[in-house]
C-alpha cells in the first residue's frame, strides 16, 4: 500500500510540476507570514485532493478551495497554533529542567516531543480528510484521523518517517523546502490516505454482507 501510495505521489508531483512549485511558493510564503498559514494549508491540501482525483487544476483552484473552507480552516489553525504553543512552551520548560539537572526531566521532555510528532501527523491525516467530508469538521476529521492511525499504525510510522526525512532534507538544502517539500508530503499524505480509506469501505462492505 505505501509503496504504491508513494508512487501515485511522485506520479501526481511530476504532472503537476509547474503548479506545484508554484503552490509551494505559495504555502512557504503563507506560513511564513503565519496569519495566511491555513488558508494557503486547505488550499493546498484541497488542490492535492483534485490532483489524485485526476482533475484538472488551475492557480484559481487553489484560492477557490481556500476562500471555500476559510472557517474550517481558521477553526483548524487556532486549535493548532494553540496546542502548539503549550506543547513547545513544555518542551522548552522540560529542557531547562533537564539542564539544571534535573534527570526526570529528560524523560518528561521526550514524551512532550513525542506527543508533538504524533499530533503532527494526526494533524497531517486530518488534512487529507478534509477534503472527503461532506461538510469539513475539525472533530470528525480529527476522529476520523484518530481511528485510521489506530487501524493501520505501521502506514502512519512510515508517513512519520517520510515526512521528517523530507523536512531533514529541506533543511540541508533550503531550496527544496521553498520549491517542493510541502507540496510533495501532501501529496504523498493524500495518496496514503485514498489508500486506507478505500481499504475501510473495503472491509465495511465485508462486514454488512
Amino acid at each position: 500500500m505505501i509503496l504504491t501510495a508513494l508512487k501515485n505521489s511522485v506520479l501526481d508531483l511530476w504532472e503537476e510540476m509547474f503548479y506545484a512549485l508554484v503552490f509551494n511558493i505559495i504555502w512557504v510564503v503563507g506560513t511564513v507570514l503565519i496569519i495566511p498559514w491555513p488558508f494557503v494549508t486547505f488550499g493546498l491540501f484541497f488542490t492535492v485532493y483534485d490532483v489524485g482525483q485526476g482533475k484538472g487544476i488551475k492557480l484559481s483552484t487553489f484560492f477557490r478551495h481556500a476562500r471555500r473552507n476559510l472557517k474550517p480552516a481558521y477553526i483548524w489553525g487556532g486549535i493548532n497554533l494553540a496546542i502548539f504553543v503549550v506543547l513547545g512552551t513544555n518542551i522548552r520548560f522540560y529542557e531547562g529542567l533537564a539542564q539544571s539537572g534535573a534527570q526526570w526531566a529528560v524523560y518528561v521532555r521526550l514524551v512532550m516531543i513525542g506527543l508533538t510528532v504524533l499530533w503532527l501527523v494526526l494533524q497531517l491525516i486530518a488534512l487529507a480528510l478534509y477534503p472527503r467530508l461532506d461538510q469539513p469538521d475539525f472533530k470528525l476529521a480529527l476522529r476520523n484521523a484518530a481511528i485510521l492511525i489506530a487501524r493501520y499504525p505501521t502506514s502512519m510510522f512510515t508517513l512519520a518517517i517520510l515526512t521528517g526525512l523530507i523536512i531533514l532534507i529541506s533543511a540541508i538544502f533550503p531550496a527544496l523546502s521553498f520549491l517542493a517539500a510541502a507540496a510533495f508530503i501532501a501529496m504523498m499524505t493524500n495518496r496514503i490516505v485514498e489508500a486506507m480509506v478505500a481499504r475501510e469501505l473495503k472491509r465495511q462492505e465485508q462486514e454488512e454482507r
